[in-house]
């Protein structure tokens, strides 16, 4: 069992680690009580999508409802003039469209993108989702 002060400064990692969004207060206090999982240690680390953050070449798995299942693809974001790559062209479970797409990103050093959409919410188990600028 997590004491109280454990709680609420694993629910400020969880905040950090997911960009400071506002309203998910409650969210991240529950997910905070799961010592199971600390999103901001160690794993995975992506970040957070929007069409002025990812230049061309970069990898986003889109994740999106699906009946009741939270699914994804991975795609390639292309020159203006050229259509995205999407691989492969079907959606998957989020943790093989993860998997997916650190294969295609190889040793680049690249960040991987992530778009959320259709109320899907991030989960600490995929690993970590920041906020990156455009440079």
């Amino acid at each position: 069992m997590i004491d109280d002060e454990t709680r609420r400064i694993r629910a400020y990692r969880i905040w950090e680690s997911e960009g400071r969004p506002e309203g998910q207060d409650l969210a991240h206090w529950y997910r905070a009580g799961d010592d199971t999982i600390d999103p901001a240690q160690g794993g995975r680390e992506y970040s957070r999508y929007s069409p002025d953050t990812a230049p061309a070449g970069s990898l986003i798995i889109k994740l999106y409802r699906s009946g009741d299942q939270i699914r994804g693809y991975v795609r390639k974001v292309a020159e203006t003039d050229v259509d995205d790559t999407v691989f492969p062209g079907e959606e998957m479970e989020p943790e093989a469209a993860f998997k997916l797409a650190e294969s295609h990103r190889g040793n680049s050093g690249r960040p991987v993108f992530v778009e959320l959409v259709e109320d899907v919410e991030w989960d600490p188990s995929w690993g970590r989702l920041s906020y990156q600028t455009h440079s």
